[in-house]
């Protein structure tokens, strides 16, 4: 008896997080909310943005938005959050298990591992079984361990209508799309004085340039090779590869920047990926277009 009593208490303190975790993603409000979601017996912090005219009956695009190496929900919330309004989506912000802070970008990479991808899988699957994300219209960005970790969200999963890395390098081997990645539509933004601009190598990893890796997506898509470019300014310059079904890699260079770019040029750039992002949906059974002659 009194084994099967702590069996049942144990299986009360299991499944009772988990079930509240669950009820936070399905009972959103309008504006900020703040979920705790349980993923691999850890918890994991959201913060949720919802815009005024949110509907729980109704489906809506969604922006996750992910933070850099020793940061928090919080940041990324506070720039992306007034878009939820602007552009009627819901804004998630997410966060790295802490006090490491950095996302899994790459196996076998930081001291530390978690199921980052599976936390984001589970949190988009909770949302569209609800039928509160438009499954067509998911999107994510991400500022440097962020950036990265849409990389890999890129190759790994077919959940994402596009991404948009920021600030970021790309990972050889760990982010090179394989047979079963499918079609996805990334915009790159990133300062020509960055650190990961020319790319990098040391003994645990190697970086792409940002040419490079746009080369790689664009060869994977099989995008034409003349680009459009288009100007914003003297500072931004966006050039865009396209394929013949729509999809579209992009590189958007802020001239004279750094990792972190000047507050003006960075919300400029945003609201260029912003644009990038929205204008394109997922399809039900996105195919890679066949080669010329094939």
């Amino acid at each position: 008896m009194k084994t099967m009593m702590l069996l049942l208490v144990t299986l009360i303190w299991v499944t009772t997080p988990l079930a509240a975790a669950t009820d936070g993603l399905t009972t959103l409000q309008v504006g900020a909310n703040e979920v705790q979601f349980n993923h691999n017996g850890r918890t994991r912090r959201l913060i949720i943005t919802t815009p005024a005219s949110f509907d729980s009956k109704q489906q809506h695009p969604v922006l996750f938005c992910f933070h850099g190496a020793g940061g928090k929900a919080d940041g990324q919330s506070k720039r992306w959050s007034p878009q939820a309004d602007r552009r009627g989506l819901i804004v998630i912000s997410a966060e790295a298990v802490q006090p490491l802070a950095k996302w899994n970008f790459k196996e076998n990479f930081h001291s530390e591992e978690y199921d980052d991808v599976g936390f984001i899988t589970k949190v988009i699957e909770i949302l569209i079984a609800n039928k509160i994300a438009k499954p067509s219209a998911i999107y994510a960005t991400g500022h440097s361990s962020g950036g990265l970790f849409c990389y890999r969200l890129a190759k790994e999963t077919s959940l994402f209508a596009a991404l948009s890395p920021m600030s970021c390098g790309m990972a050889k081997g760990a982010h090179n799309p394989i047979e079963e990645t499918t079609p996805v539509s990334i915009l790159q933004v990133i300062g020509d004085q960055d650190k990961s601009f020319n790319g990098s190598t040391n003994p645990k990893i190697t970086m792409y340039s940002a040419d490079e890796r746009i080369d790689v997506w664009c060869k994977f898509n099989r995008c034409d090779s003349k680009p459009v470019v288009v100007k914003q300014g003297e500072d931004l310059v966006v050039t865009t590869y396209r394929n013949s079904s729509g999809i579209e890699i992009s590189i958007c260079k802020v001239k004279g920047q750094g990792h972190h770019i000047r507050t003006d040029l960075r919300d400029a750039a945003d609201a260029l990926a912003l644009d990038f992002l929205i204008k394109h949906q997922r399809q039900a059974n996105p195919k890679t277009p066949a080669r010329a002659g094939s």
